[in-house]
């Protein structure tokens, strides 16, 4: 039997096993017809979460299409209803926040093993590995008051809150 065959396999077995996961609260939306490009929000995330102005720690991904007409798209973490990151974290590190309901991870338990990293179905991931503290990352939406959302010089970004139903 083939690896690739074997692989899903597992995730077949994943997705009947999976617990129900509870949707987010709400989540970050952009409206790219007014974004800038300016990234700030990278800058602002990663300052808030690291102390430091690094895009590669931001927990805000920006796509960057330089040769294509210097196209900057924000891409945040759409806090999954599926979560498929949650259901691949065999630490618990990863899990739902009892109060703003996003996927959240916490770095004094996670591992760095990346199955969440891996398990992200937006491409590409928007989890990301904090290469010094050997630990996974994600948007955690700020308690629900996302920085990069409030400094947002165009107002592109939006914090999108969900009824509870």
């Amino acid at each position: 039997m083939s690896a690739e065959i074997v692989k899903k396999e597992v995730m077949v077995a994943k997705i009947v096993e999976a617990p129900i996961v509870k949707p987010s609260k709400g989540h970050i939306l952009v409206d790219m017809s007014i974004c800038g490009g300016c990234r700030t929000c990278e800058a602002v995330c990663s300052l808030y979460k690291e102390g430091m102005v690094n895009p590669e720690l931001s927990r805000i991904y920006v796509k960057k299409d330089i040769l294509g007409g210097y196209v900057c798209e924000p891409t945040p973490c759409k806090q999954c209803y599926g979560a498929e990151c949650l259901l691949a974290c065999l630490t618990g590190a990863l899990h739902v926040d009892s109060v703003t309901g996003a996927r959240v991870i916490d770095e004094d338990i996670c591992d760095g093993c990346q199955r969440c990293l891996e398990a992200c179905p937006v491409t590409p991931p928007r989890i990301g590995y904090h290469t010094g503290k050997k630990v996974c990352f994600k948007c955690d939406l700020c308690g629900g008051d996302p920085e990069c959302v409030k400094f947002c010089p165009m107002g592109a970004l939006s914090y999108v809150k969900v009824e509870e139903v």
